[in-house]
């Protein structure tokens, strides 16, 4: 698989990923949590850890499945 297309599959799944994520854990932040802090901060770190993780993804299958193809 092309570098560039993992790069490109990577940041159009983790965007997605991303939003999902920011607006769930920030429905439940505000809804079902006492807390001291931002709601939209803790929720901008879970979208944040949303990303990475399906970028990051994206990137090691994009490898793996170069190695295997040879």
């Amino acid at each position: 698989m092309d570098p560039a297309l993992s790069v490109v599959l990577g940041a159009v799944f983790g965007s997605l990923a991303a939003a999902c994520a920011f607006f769930i854990s920030y429905h439940e932040y505000k809804s079902n949590w006492n807390f001291r802090g931002s709601a939209a901060m803790m929720a901008l770190r879970s979208a944040g850890v949303a990303f990475a993780f399906f970028f990051v993804a994206a990137i090691v299958l994009g490898v793996v499945f170069q190695m295997v193809a040879r």
